[in-house]
């Protein structure tokens, strides 16, 4: 009798550790989030001109990573995946919830597409008026970075209280420069609908200080000017939707995009070309994330030519040869630069045809 009441505890262990196992394995929540291919979809129904040249054959495909977050069996099977990349959540998010993060990637995206039209209308040379509606904090301090922690990314900063408004990002910074350590200030600010007095603790301000380290100081890592941008001729004013998607990375593409639109023939010689990066409004890009799940989607959707920034442009290459990519891979810096690789790879394409 006690030989089977052994048998039985010994089963139930067995059972019970078996189900625990697999709970961890399966839900239990990890500390890892996964980057893996998201999408490469044609960007020209995101942009639109009121009366633009007609596009042509081609496309140019905006890429996006997808963010997941696995359970731990679905963590380990990423790290051996070559496609896939994985990262602790605490580094990914910073310290942001999922909405905060969500936000935050949707101002940037916003400053991102005004920072694209800019960018065309300067290359296109085209005249336009400029108008800064709000700026806004889009990166805040994390951890034991900041020696006060007053600010919310998606604050939006409307002036010292009691002073005048803010114009542009100058405004700050002139502000804080300005700033006296004996007196008491504030920044009235925008945060979800309404205005309130966020303090100043100036005496975290060192001396030796310059406006943008007083920012850092204060926990306001970046600020996003949302502008409105006015052409002088109305028929070469721009619109871009771009639903869901967030983040700085599909300022080049966007560019792209809308130079094809305000000037005349077809900038993608009728192939099928992807293009990642930031984007100033003086037209200069910059590195993003992602860059090999980018690669491998832009490859399963047809790509001919990738365009890449000159940070991320050696993995880049080399992710493409892993998988065996027919796809070009090009370095870029800036916006006319881009654009003179794509017309050298049209030519040598249409040589060869």
């Amino acid at each position: 009798m006690r030989s089977k009441l052994s048998e039985v505890r010994r089963i139930f262990l067995i059972a019970l550790s078996t189900a625990a196992a697999m709970w961890v394995l399966l839900y239990a929540p990890t500390p890892y989030v996964v980057y893996e291919p998201g999408i490469a979809v044609p960007v020209r129904p995101m942009i639109a001109a009121e009366d633009g040249d007609p596009l042509g054959e081609g496309d140019f495909l905006l890429t996006a990573v997808k963010l997941t977050e696995p359970n731990f069996l679905g963590a380990v099977r990423a790290m051996w995946d070559r496609s896939k990349d994985v990262y602790s959540k605490r580094d990914v998010f910073r310290g942001y919830t999922e909405q905060q993060y969500v936000d935050r990637l949707s101002v940037i995206m916003e400053g991102s597409q005004n920072n694209a039209v800019e960018a065309a209308y300067r290359y296109a040379k085209l005249p336009y008026k400029t108008k800064v509606r709000s700026i806004v904090v889009s990166d805040v301090a994390s951890g034991d970075q900041a020696l006060v922690k007053t600010f919310k990314s998606g604050d939006k900063l409307l002036g010292l209280s009691g002073g005048k408004r803010f114009a542009s990002t100058d405004d700050v910074l002139a502000a804080l420069e300005g700033l006296d350590k004996s007196a008491k200030t504030a920044f009235d600010v925008e945060r979800g609908g309404e205005v309130q007095s966020v303090p100043i603790y100036a005496g975290a301000f060192q001396a030796s200080m310059d406006a943008e380290q007083k920012l850092k100081a204060l926990g306001i890592f970046a600020l996003t000017e949302l502008r409105s941008l006015e052409p002088a001729d109305g028929r070469n004013r721009l619109t871009i939707a771009a639903g869901e998607i967030g983040g700085p990375s599909a300022g080049l593409v966007f560019a792209l995009q809308a130079i094809d639109l305000l000037t005349e023939g077809d900038l993608s010689g009728g192939r099928t070309i992807a293009a990642t990066g930031t984007i100033t409004a003086e037209g200069k890009i910059g590195a993003i994330g992602g860059i090999k799940q980018k690669i491998v989607k832009a490859s399963e959707e047809g790509a001919q030519l990738f365009l890449a920034p000159a940070d991320n442009a050696a993995e880049a290459r080399t992710t493409a040869k892993s998988i065996g990519a027919s796809m070009k891979v090009e370095a870029v810096d800036t916006l006319e630069q881009a654009l003179d690789r794509i017309e050298a790879f049209n030519m040598a394409e249409n040589r060869l045809s």
